[in-house]
């Protein structure tokens, strides 16, 4: 899967230009990133923060259980999109300001599904 998952990460990477940072995560595990080594860990753990913190209030609300949450700043956006399941796999990205959200999504969606997809029969990874 980690081959997998850095091919689906620079994809999402390289089409979309509203990214600066990302970082691809199962649980607690660094698939693919663009941040500095020594902060991942950190920011995977930010990521589970937001979630659950996003997961409350949307509980609190009567709504469904999250699985995306933007957070806008005065300088860009954060925004982390997971996959919920036995083993968390999400995205946690840092976006320049007024980022096309929809697209931003999106992109991170796709990233995520790719990364979980297997090759098919006879295909190079």
């Amino acid at each position: 899967m980690k081959e997998q998952a850095e091919k689906a990460f620079q994809e999402m990477m390289d089409i979309s230009t509203d990214l600066d940072k990302a970082v691809l995560f199962r649980g607690n595990e660094v698939l693919a990133s663009n941040f500095p080594e020594s902060v991942q860990v950190y920011m995977i753990e930010k990521a589970h923060d937001m979630a659950s913190l996003g997961d409350q209030q949307s509980k609190q609300a009567g709504s469904s259980e999250l699985t995306q949450l933007m957070v806008e700043t005065d300088r860009g956006s954060v925004f982390v999109v997971t996959e919920p399941g036995d083993e968390v796999i999400g995205v946690l990205a840092a976006a320049k300001k007024d980022s096309r959200i929809g697209l931003v999504f999106y992109d991170m969606k796709t990233c995520i599904r790719d990364a979980q997809e297997t090759p098919e029969e006879g295909e190079v990874a």
